[in-house]
């Protein structure tokens, strides 16, 4: 079977390396269209949407079904998991100031709206890597690598267009291939950190491990309401996005339930 943290830390790298590999399709494509980043967007809500149920909240109902017997307790822990996860992202949407973006991100002042949405846009998708990183790496102290293995497949899969999006993006606002490829590379990196810090902190004792679950799963709502669905919205694809959400929901739980 393997290490399950071995595992779990593998699974969140090469997870977030697939972000870097959807980044050099920018070789072969200079340009995407409004609705296919929406689709894509939509895509990844689906599947994230889906493996925050399937992979994350049901295995840890089922860890605390065998540690508890009080189903007010299992509920509540569940619940408290889920909440503290949901508070903790949103702190740090706040730290994430208009002035932070214009201090440090922002090139010049010609076109500082455009420039202030994309370093928005591309610290979205860094903060929501990193509870996909560790729902990736948790998805494997489970004690069924199958599941673990759904969760860093599905995750994966998602990046690849969330990675050129990101690349795109920014060669279209002016910057060059390498600086675009390297910035996604850095999005693409938290996904393993957050899969250490999320072993760390949540894989060494029975009932912190489903706390750790909801958390992961309650960042991921999160990001999935304040970031990408809205965002998905603004250019009028809302079908076509909703189409993109559905069909990730469903390969995730097609994924879960063949590997789980």
């Amino acid at each position: 079977m393997g290490n399950p943290y071995l595992l779990g830390f593998l699974g969140s790298l090469l997870a977030g390396i697939t972000t870097v590999l959807g980044a050099f399709f920018i070789i072969f494509k200079q340009e995407i269209s409004e609705k296919f980043r929406d689709i894509s967007l939509g895509f990844s809500a689906g599947i994230m949407l889906s493996a925050s149920f399937f992979s994350l909240l049901s295995p840890s109902i089922e860890i605390l079904n065998e540690l508890l017997t009080s189903k007010f307790l299992i509920a509540l822990t569940v619940s408290f998991g889920f909440m503290l996860g949901t508070v903790v992202f949103w702190i740090a949407d706040i730290f994430i100031s208009d002035d932070y973006i214009h201090k440090y991100l922002i090139r010049n002042n010609n076109n500082s709206i455009n420039l202030k949405k994309l370093w928005l846009f591309t610290l979205a998708i860094t903060i929501h890597n990193f509870p996909e990183g560790m729902s990736s790496a948790l998805g494997f102290l489970t004690g069924n690598i199958g599941n673990g293995l759904a969760v860093a497949t599905g995750i994966g899969i998602q990046n690849i267009p969330e990675g050129l999006a990101i690349a795109l993006t920014l060669l279209i606002s002016g910057y060059s291939k390498k600086f675009a490829i390297f910035i996604t590379f850095l999005t693409g990196i938290v996904e393993p950190i957050g899969g250490l810090v999320g072993m760390l902190t949540f894989g060494f004792y029975n009932l912190i491990l489903p706390i750790g679950l909801s958390f992961a799963a309650g960042a991921m709502i999160f990001v999935i309401s304040k970031e990408i669905i809205p965002e998905t919205h603004k250019k009028g694809f809302e079908k076509e996005a909703t189409t993109g959400l559905i069909l990730g929901f469903i390969l995730m739980m097609f994924l879960d339930i063949a590997l789980g």
